[in-house]
């Protein structure tokens, strides 16, 4: 009779993920165990030209593991990592992600709501002290606790400041503008709900920063002119500014 213990849930998906490694799998795979489903991330696969534009993608998963560690020992609103090993990380699945959610909800209630979970989400997150570094509603997923935050590639302990907090607000906003824009409507709303949990300043840096980025406007302007969905990012920037300085 075999009396060894059953695996655990981690040794299993660590096993899998080992096993795949072998075989040259993708660089985000989507496994199940005992009715569960879970993500393997492993170190983007770049040639030499995405490299000089992107950088080390090996450094930008290993920032990303070191983000998990501390985060999670913090109790911050991330998901919690499952299993790792040297060329993978394992995270549970976390259900869809807001971008998605912002496009999709057909009631403006639940649309506005889900934004300004987001952005208490992002306030909370920084006032453990931490900052994202490019925080968007395609990096927050709903999960069965909360809105989560995702994607810490990008994470640099520099930026765990005042500054990076507030630069870190002005991209969110930037964002739901230029891609979830059934939602850019709320978003007044959402900057005062982040304001009520995140550091206090962060909204006046944040202001200082657009207001020092103005000269920004104009080189987006040309761009502006394209028709339909071409140019978006170029076409939220007036946006972005009339929310942080209070021109509307």
């Amino acid at each position: 009779m075999d009396y060894r213990p059953p695996i655990s849930v981690e040794e299993e998906l660590r096993m899998l993920a080992e096993s795949h490694t072998a075989k040259a799998p993708p660089r985000i795979e989507r496994v199940e165990i005992k009715d569960c489903v879970f993500w393997i991330k492993r170190p983007e696969r770049l040639n030499l030209r995405y490299r000089l534009q992107k950088g080390d993608p090996r450094a930008a998963f290993e920032r990303e593991r070191m983000a998990f560690h501390e985060m999670n020992a913090a109790r911050a609103p991330v998901p919690e990592l499952c299993a790792e090993g040297e060329d993978f990380i394992v995270l549970p699945d976390c259900g869809k992600d807001l971008r998605y959610l912002l496009h999709v909800e057909e009631s403006d209630t639940a649309r506005r709501e889900l934004l300004l979970e987001s952005a208490r989400t992002l306030g909370r997150f920084h006032g453990l002290g931490f900052s994202h570094g490019r925080p968007s509603p395609k990096d927050m997923c709903l999960s069965d606790s909360g809105v989560v935050m995702l994607d810490f590639e990008r994470y640099r302990h520099k930026n765990n400041t005042p500054k990076g907090q507030a630069r870190d607000l002005v991209v969110f906003a930037f964002n739901v503008i230029a891609h979830s824009p059934r939602a850019k409507g709320f978003l007044k709303d959402a900057v005062a709900a982040y304001r009520e949990v995140a550091p206090s300043g962060t909204w006046e840096l944040a202001q200082d920063w657009c207001s020092k980025m103005r000269w920004a406007e104009w080189f987006a302007k040309p761009a502006q002119w394209r028709k339909g969905g071409h140019g978006r990012e170029f076409k939220a920037v007036p946006d972005l500014f009339d929310l942080f300085l209070q021109r509307a």
